[in-house]
């Protein structure tokens, strides 16, 4: 199995095997991503049968009202592209964050 941290955007990966990665995880660095549709693509490619793709983000809205980072998290449409085209999705909500266990 191989291990290697994928967090850059999809095109710095280009020569990655795949598909090898039993596992891809994506912690807090999700809502910064320019091209999430092109990225999550790469992610599918990338993960062996049966792998899984670790996304923990912070939900927009989540936080009080006057707190200057109330929006900082991903948006309900953001989070629907995240979820769409996965065989199986599950969720755990952790206060202001949500993790994400996406299948192909």
């Amino acid at each position: 199995m191989h291990t290697r941290p994928v967090a850059e955007p999809a095109q710095h990966h280009d020569g990655l095997p795949e598909p090898a990665y039993a596992v891809i995880t994506c912690g807090l660095v999700y809502r910064w991503i320019d091209d999430k549709a092109a990225s999550l693509g790469r992610v599918r490619r990338l993960l062996a049968p049966g792998g899984i793709f670790w996304v923990v983000t912070e939900i927009a809205g989540r936080r009080p009202a006057a707190d200057p980072l109330q929006d900082l998290g991903i948006t309900p449409v953001q989070a629907e592209l995240l979820t769409a085209r996965w065989s199986a999705v599950h969720t755990a909500d952790l206060d202001v964050l949500r993790c994400y266990a996406l299948r192909p």
